[in-house]
């Protein structure tokens, strides 16, 4: 068992939920996917391991999931919600080429105490911060400048 999977499975027996079948199907797709998936990706590989799984049962366990910290949902360009993994850090940054949507994740470090000069000056505490910033790609910004010419 990853031990992401482990430590998920901890969490929801502290917070009185059994880790069943389901859950660690759901869990181990996004573990194991280490991307941002849609609820329609995450769907398939569940359904692809067990098809009996409802659509239903995902998106309450995603939910769940989401409450307890163990994954995060971001709206990246398209509009979409995506879900991840949350592993050892609460702040997360992303930069995404407008044209292709090609996501970088960012350094965790590149704000630096951002969140805790929120909390000094604003009174705002466990502040968690998420960075989307947007732009052209060199592939894309060469297409497109290619493209005017």
């Amino acid at each position: 068992m990853h031990h992401y999977v482990r430590m998920g499975n901890e969490l929801l027996r502290k917070r009185g939920y059994r880790l069943t079948p389901q859950r660690h199907m759901i869990l181990s797709v996004i573990q194991d996917a280490d991307a941002h998936l849609r609820v329609e990706e995450i769907a398939q590989r569940v359904q692809e391991r067990n098809p009996y799984v409802s659509l239903s049962t995902i998106y309450r366990t995603l939910e769940l999931l989401q409450k307890l910290g163990l994954i995060r949902s971001a709206h990246l360009p398209g509009g979409q919600l995506y879900y991840e993994a949350v592993q050892d850090h609460i702040h997360h940054h992303h930069l995404v080429c407008r044209q292709c949507q090609h996501t970088i994740h960012l350094d965790t470090a590149l704000l630096g105490d951002l969140h805790e000069k929120l909390a000094h000056m604003y009174g705002f505490h466990e502040v968690t911060l998420d960075l989307l910033a947007s732009g052209y790609c060199d592939d894309c910004l060469k297409q497109l400048t290619q493209d005017k010419q």
